[in-house]
């Protein structure tokens, strides 16, 4: 495939989506999301003349009868969007740190309508192969996790939230993360995992991930709130002194202790005591490990619930509902109700 590399000014191009020769938003784009802090670093960046990456384009529809052509926004969508945004005023485009474009200088407007934005042309191309370059073009999404694209597509508060927690000192000193994890973003899905839960309840695998990242782009008001809890949570576990090899720290299964001492602990106002939740766990936890005699019934929902399917929301309810059962030092046969009334058995 050849491609045409040429600039076009900042003007020509509001004049193409205005008059709708440029399409910003053909049906293969993926929805991506900048927060308020990235267009307003982007467009500092125009206002003071440095460069930013290419931009694709692909030739669209022409109407053989006028010669009219339109043409689609290949890569660039964010960009495109957010100098429209800021030349014509739009009041969802928030404005922190730059100059709104009405209150320019006649010479700095000049400057920004001038700007040269490099263009690359791929013509006339086949629309299979439009999205293909494009997939190409966004770190080669069909080798990347989901958590990875999340983290290319979205850069707020949320985001920045779950990093701050994942770079929490708890998880480092208890080895939770392996070097794949880190390398794969594991630990920042994990955390995202931990803090939507918090936020919404136990849900299934990944679903709600870019619902809640793209809620919380741009402000998350309930970080403190959630900061503070996940402290509690930190500290009293840390207070519990498990053993290093104990099965606590397998990532499942502390998941869910960690959901599960927030509701009681933060939620429910409960006064959990370090040594009770850690007798209940592992005489619970052992009897699970040792495989050794008969699992009762708990343990044996407990261990497939862990053992398979792990990220499914039916079963971290079940690991929930058992391990909600052990820090409020029930029964077997309590816990084994709650589970056949809740039908999770």
């Amino acid at each position: 495939m050849k491609t045409a590399p040429n600039n076009k000014k900042i003007r020509e191009i509001i004049t193409q989506v205005k008059e709708g020769k440029l399409i910003p938003r053909p049906e293969f784009q993926r929805r991506l999301v900048w927060s308020r802090e990235d267009k307003n670093n982007f467009i500092d960046t125009i206002l003071r003349g440095f460069p930013f990456p290419e931009i694709y384009f692909a030739d669209g529809d022409v109407d053989l009868d006028t010669g009219e052509g339109t043409q689609l926004l290949v890569d660039g969508l964010q960009r495109v969007n957010t100098i429209f945004q800021y030349f014509s005023g739009d009041k969802e485009l928030k404005l922190i740190n730059v100059p709104r474009y009405e209150d320019l200088s006649k010479d700095e407007k000049q400057a920004f309508l001038q700007y040269d934005v490099a263009v690359r042309d791929l013509g006339a191309v086949s629309k299979d192969l439009v999205i293909e370059v494009f997939k190409r073009l966004n770190a080669t999404k069909y080798s990347l996790h989901d958590i990875e694209i999340s983290n290319a597509v979205y850069a707020g508060e949320l985001k920045k939230f779950a990093e701050n927690v994942a770079s929490n000192k708890f998880f480092e000193n208890h080895s939770v993360f392996n070097a794949a994890d880190y390398k794969r973003m594991g630990d920042l899905r994990y955390c995202l995992t931990v803090i939507s839960t918090l936020l919404i309840g136990y849900f299934n695998r990944d679903e709600v991930f870019e619902e809640l990242l793209d809620r919380f782009n741009d402000d998350f008001l309930a970080k403190e709130e959630i900061m503070n809890r996940l402290e509690n949570v930190f500290e009293f576990v840390e207070e519990c002194g498990f053993e290093s090899n104990s099965r606590v720290w397998k990532k499942a299964d502390l998941f869910t202790l960690l959901v599960e001492v927030d509701i009681a602990l933060n939620l429910h106002k409960i006064a959990l005591q370090p040594s009770d939740a850690i007798e209940s766990l592992e005489a619970f936890f052992s009897g699970i490990s040792s495989q050794k005699g008969d699992l009762t019934f708990a343990q044996s929902i407990y261990y497939k619930a862990a053992l398979q399917a792990t990220n499914d929301r039916l079963n971290r309810v079940r690991r929930g509902v058992i391990v909600a059962g052990l820090l409020r030092r029930q029964s077997s046969e309590e816990i084994e109700l709650t589970i056949k009334d809740a039908g999770l058995g």
